[in-house]
């Protein structure tokens, strides 16, 4: 993502890119996601003391942002993120695909990065984070959602974790009955 964005800017001659090498030197690191507020806030502070020292407008630091967040912190951008560039046609065929998403043969992990990107096509009907909790258990095997759903949990990252144990256990508890006969 970094070498898209040199590119970029590059291209385009933005003034930003060179401020953009030096805030990475200067200790601008990528930020992975956390469920910890304390980590998300240091993180936070450093860039802000980066941002500083490089006399940043706020298009800027938002391109740099942006353009540091990875994995967990990326897939929540993309699913908080506004389409309203895209078709309206193109955003209800999605908001469909989400309602009748369903994890069937996918893992967790598929299961939850599929979602997460419909996700942000569901502006309406999903209102708060214990909606996205019950959305994401009806979607999920019945397996899995039998077990998490008794949980409650209304932190989406909760319901993952918990759905992740309930996944691996049910494989290994396949595993051993497979080794038996």
């Amino acid at each position: 993502m970094v070498g898209l964005f040199y590119h970029m800017t590059e291209s385009m001659h933005d003034p930003y890119r060179i401020n953009f090498e030096k805030m990475r030197k200067m200790g601008g690191v990528e930020f992975e996601g956390t469920v910890d507020p304390t980590d998300v806030e240091q993180w936070l502070d450093r860039m802000e003391r980066v941002f500083e020292q490089l006399e940043c407008s706020d298009v800027a630091k938002f391109k740099y942002v942006i353009s540091l967040l990875q994995k967990d912190a990326y897939d929540w951008w993309v699913s908080v993120s506004n389409a309203k560039y895209v078709p309206p046609a193109y955003c209800d065929a999605k908001k469909n695909e989400f309602l009748n998403l369903r994890q069937r043969g996918m893992s967790i992990a598929e299961y939850e990065q599929k979602f997460l990107r419909l996700s942000r096509y569901a502006g309406g009907i999903i209102k708060e984070e214990k909606d996205k909790c019950r959305k994401f258990e009806d979607g999920s095997n019945d397996s899995i959602r039998k077990n998490v759903a008794i949980l409650q949990h209304e932190k989406f990252c909760k319901l993952v974790s918990a759905a992740f144990t309930w996944e691996r256990l049910d494989k290994e508890e396949t595993s051993r009955n497979e080794n038996r006969f």
